[in-house]
């Protein structure tokens, strides 16, 4: 059997870090000695490297008790300005440092900003002197709907509006505009003319704004990374939010959502709302959307009407005999499921919609997020803002009409009655 030892690796090798001690063949651990990739683990190098921290520790500490001592002026990096730090009568900065260094983490706490800070836990002070490798993506949010929407063209530098236009006709038959029959030979031809409207509409703006102190910022590097992805993801949410339930009004602008009662001439609802949903009530709601458009279209719900439908139409239900829903929730039906937070719960309306939104919903927006990072508007409290702003506007531009079966079809199809 091979001979081992302790090595530390300097560099990372096959996806183990660098710094790890790892107990690896004595051949193999040689070689990447020789390579410089990693030095022998023996008891000289642990108790060298752990007076270098002592000493490193204790030099922080004897730096900090002269400044407490000597009231000196102390030159902050990137500044222009020195900050005179004053000694407090109690609870100094090097008793809290001793702490820290002794496994306790109390901390010292000398005013009380308005913002974002350490000093209150649900506001940051829980973040300080974690791992923050636990605060991941899994609360950051996005956009489903938005982006699957038709975006029509940017704007100009003066332009804060746009007229978004469509066909304004009711019925698909023989004798609806643009007519087309065959008049006989010399007879005279009936002129027609089609209908067109179009939306009015002005930008709307979504914004965020977070206040953080210095020490925050200082002490937890990720937190602002991880709020400026918190805040864009956010606006994300939102702009979906708004293109399903939008409320347009002269006071709030932006949005005319598809379940907006000023768009009722854009979506349709075939059948009313369910306690027990079917296969015959799913065919239903899928009849409303205009058959050439529902190549494109897709499922949108609430999680509690999701989980509802699994349980009435996936496989091994007593409900349906032959499912329609697949056994991961992905497709109902044949369409893709979306599971959206912004929609309603299971029951109320806007609880689920089918529907093509990049035949049926136009966007437009003016630039991109914008993220703006002020020093100066709470410049006593040491606090520094962050703004997001998104401009943008929406309508639905597919019409519902009636064609020849009379069974009135759109581009969006929901359940009445709810």
């Amino acid at each position: 059997m091979a001979n081992t030892i302790k090595i530390k690796l300097l560099k990372e090798v096959k996806g183990t870090p660098a710094g790890s001690v790892v107990e690896a063949d004595e051949i193999h651990a040689k070689s990447l000695v020789a390579d410089a990739l990693a030095t022998e683990w023996t008891k000289e190098v642990q108790d060298a490297e752990a007076k270098e921290v002592a000493d490193a520790e204790q030099a922080k500490v004897a730096t900090q008790e002269k400044i407490m001592a000597d009231n000196v002026v102390v030159p902050v990096e990137n500044k222009d300005i020195n900050i005179i730090v004053k000694q407090p009568a109690k609870n100094t900065f090097v008793d809290a440092v001793k702490g820290i260094m002794s496994g306790k983490l109390d901390q010292v706490v000398l005013k009380a900003p308005s913002g974002q800070n350490e000093g209150t836990a649900g506001e940051g002070g829980v973040l300080v002197y974690q791992g923050m490798d636990t605060l991941h993506g899994a609360l950051m949010l996005g956009s489903v709907v938005y982006p699957r929407c038709e975006m029509i063209r940017s704007f100009g530098p003066n332009e804060y509006g746009r007229f978004i236009p469509y066909r304004d006709e009711s019925t698909l038959t023989t004798t609806s505009t643009p007519r087309t029959y065959a008049p006989g030979e010399g007879n005279a031809k009936t002129p027609t003319k089609m209908a067109f409207n179009r939306h009015d509409l002005k930008l709307g703006t979504d914004a965020a704004v977070v206040y953080l102190t210095e020490e925050i910022l200082s002490d937890v590097n990720y937190l602002e990374q991880y709020i400026v992805g918190a805040c864009r993801g956010k606006l994300g949410w939102m702009a979906d939010f708004n293109v399903l339930k939008g409320t347009y009004s002269a006071a709030v602008q932006g949005c005319i959502g598809v379940f907006d009662g000023g768009a009722a001439n854009f979506y349709v609802e075939p059948v009313a709302h369910a306690a027990t949903y079917t296969g015959v009530i799913i065919q239903k709601i899928i009849s409303g959307v205009d058959p050439k458009l529902r190549a494109g279209a897709e499922w949108y719900m609430s999680n509690s009407m999701h989980v509802t439908l699994m349980g009435q139409l996936g496989p091994g239900t007593t409900v349906s005999t032959q499912p329609i829903m697949s056994a991961d929730g992905k497709m109902l039906a044949g369409y893709p499921v979306n599971v959206l937070t912004q929609m309603s719960a299971f029951g109320a309306a806007g609880d689920i919609l089918f529907g093509n939104f990049a035949a049926g919903y136009a966007v437009g927006q003016k630039g991109d997020i914008v993220m703006t990072r002020s020093n100066d508007v709470a410049f006593l409290t040491d606090e520094v803002v962050l703004r997001f702003t998104l401009r943008y506007l929406g309508a639905p531009t597919y019409r519902k009409y009636a064609p020849v079966d009379s069974v009135t079809v759109a581009a969006f199809s929901s359940t009445s009655g709810t």
